[in-house]
C-alpha cells in the first residue's frame, strides 16, 4: 500500500511540474506555443488519416467508411497545420459574439434586478459590461485576442499548478502528523513490560 502511495505522490509531482512549465511557456511564448499545438494536433490528424488510407489499400476487404474517414482526417490535419491562425480567429470570433450577446442579455437582466431592489444588481452590471467589452475586443481584433487568450490559459495552468502543489504539501504534512500520532499511541499502549518468575513444580 505504501508503495502505491509513493507512486501516486511521484505522479502528482510530475503532473504539477508539467502543468507549471506548460503554463509558463504559454504565457511567455503564446504565438509559438499556439503554432506548436496546432502542428501537433494537425500532425496527429494527418497521421491517423494516412494510416487509415494505408489500411484501406492493404486490406483485402475494402471499407468505404475507412476510406472516407481517412481522407477527412488527413485533409483536416493538413488544413489545421496550414491555417491554424485563421481557425483560431474564427473560434475567437464565435466566443466574442457569445460574450457580447450574453453580456447584453445580462445587462438587461441587471436593470430588471435593480428595479426589484436586489443588492446583487451592481455586481451583475459590472460583469455584464466586462463581458460586452471583452466580446467587442474579440470581434474587433481576433488575431490579437487569440494570443491573450492563450496567455490567459497559461495563467490558469500556473495557478492550478501552484494550488495543486500547496494542496499536495498540506496533504503530505497531514499524513505525517497522523502517522506520528499513531506511532506515539503504539509506543504508549503497545509496549508493556511484564515481569514473571519461573516456578519449579518438582
Amino acid at each position: 500500500m505504501r508503495k502505491v502511495l509513493n507512486e501516486i505522490k511521484k505522479y502528482s509531482i510530475i503532473i504539477i511540474a508539467i502543468t507549471a512549465v506548460l503554463g509558463i511557456l504559454l504565457i511567455a511564448m503564446p504565438d509559438r506555443m499556439l503554432a506548436y499545438t496546432a502542428l501537433f494536433i494537425g500532425g496527429a490528424f494527418t497521421a491517423c488519416g494516412v494510416l487509415a488510407l494505408i489500411s484501406y489499400i492493404s486490406s483485402a476487404q475494402k471499407s468505404k467508411l475507412t476510406l472516407v474517414l481517412g481522407l477527412i482526417s488527413a485533409v483536416s490535419g493538413i488544413i489545421i497545420c496550414i491555417a491554424y491562425r485563421q481557425i483560431m480567429s474564427v473560434i475567437v470570433l464565435i466566443i466574442g459574439l457569445f460574450l457580447l450577446v450574453g453580456g447584453i442579455i445580462n445587462l438587461v437582466n441587471s436593470f430588471y434586478i435593480s428595479a426589484k431592489r436586489n443588492r446583487s444588481w451592481l455586481l451583475t452590471i459590472v460583469l455584464a459590461i466586462a463581458s460586452i467589452v471583452l466580446g467587442i475586443v474579440s470581434i474587433a481584433n481576433p488575431f490579437e485576442t487569440q494570443s491573450k487568450l492563450v496567455q490567459l490559459i497559461g495563467i490558469g495552468l500556473v495557478v492550478f499548478a501552484v494550488t495543486d502543489l500547496i494542496a499536495f504539501i498540506q496533504i503530505r504534512n497531514a499524513a505525517k502528523e497522523v502517522a506520528g500520532r499513531m506511532q506515539n499511541s503504539a509506543d504508549e499502549y503497545g509496549a508493556t513490560e511484564v515481569e514473571y518468575e519461573e516456578v519449579d513444580e518438582n
